[in-house]
């Protein structure tokens, strides 16, 4: 951000100037300048896109971590209900079923 206000200043600075009797055209900006204003602008820009890939890169990464501890919690419901009908006691009928065969 600091690199764009910095250009937009530069840019303005070397604006030509109304001095109400004519326009008088600005010097072109020194090399010294120039070389400043394209490597500020460049980096802000490199650094903004950094940023944002990094943004999108962590929110992908949450969203799996997310769906994964889902799919793990339904896992574990699952299980537990297993095991709740495991130690459940069984009706009269089953055991009955059960003693006849032993």
């Amino acid at each position: 951000m600091l690199g764009l206000i910095l250009g937009a200043l530069l840019l303005h600075l070397s604006a030509p100037r109304y001095t109400g009797m004519a326009t008088q055209p600005a010097p072109p900006l020194p090399l010294a300048e120039r070389i400043a204003l394209i490597v500020s602008v460049a980096s802000t820009l490199i650094t903004a896109l950094g940023f944002i890939s990094t943004t999108a890169l962590a929110w992908r990464k949450e969203r799996r971590e997310s769906r994964s501890a889902a799919l793990e919690e339904q896992r574990e419901q699952l299980e537990l209900e297993k095991l709740r009908r495991e130690l459940q006691p069984k009706s009269e009928g089953e055991q009955k079923a059960a003693a006849s065969q032993r």
